[in-house]
């Protein structure tokens, strides 16, 4: 079974998190989410430079700052790891859309969101590199610019 990297599939975690869903349906598509639908695009737009470093997708190599792209639709997908889309992000999408209507759920989902991105920057593998085949070792060959005591 594949992972729904979709938007939609982020917002109808997002939906069942804030029990926003259709009782009967389970649908996420309704009358009652049609204003959390308008705001989730812009919302996710900016939560992307937040847990991108935290993906195990985030390129180590290169230069400069890595950036996905914006996304545009509710069928975009995201490149991004399993634990972002379906824990990080749903949280702190929750967190947003309750922002204004129940602040001390908004703050639930906030710290969860904060919490889970902690620990999954602190489980992203590292780049290790070679001390040995780099500069000499300590910056000793800049001491010309100091002054020695």
């Amino acid at each position: 079974m594949a992972i729904d990297k979709t938007v939609q599939g982020i917002f109808d975690k997002a939906m069942y998190l804030i029990d926003a869903q259709n009782e009967s349906t389970g649908s996420t598509t309704s009358g009652d989410t049609k204003e959390y639908r308008v705001r989730t695009i812009g919302i996710l737009n900016n939560l992307l430079d937040v847990v991108y470093p935290a993906s195990s997708t985030y390129p180590t190599d290169g230069d400069g700052r890595p950036a996905l792209d914006d996304i545009t639709g509710f069928e975009d997908e995201i490149d991004l790891d399993p634990r972002i889309l379906r824990d990080i992000l749903p949280n702190g999408l929750a967190a947003h859309l309750l922002s204004e209507e129940n602040p001390s759920l908004a703050e639930y989902f906030q710290q969860l969101f904060e919490e889970h991105l902690a620990s999954a920057l602190y489980g992203v593998r590292a780049k290790f590199e070679s001390v040995d085949d780099a500069l000499p070792y300590g910056g000793i060959e800049f001491g010309r610019f100091s002054r020695w005591l």
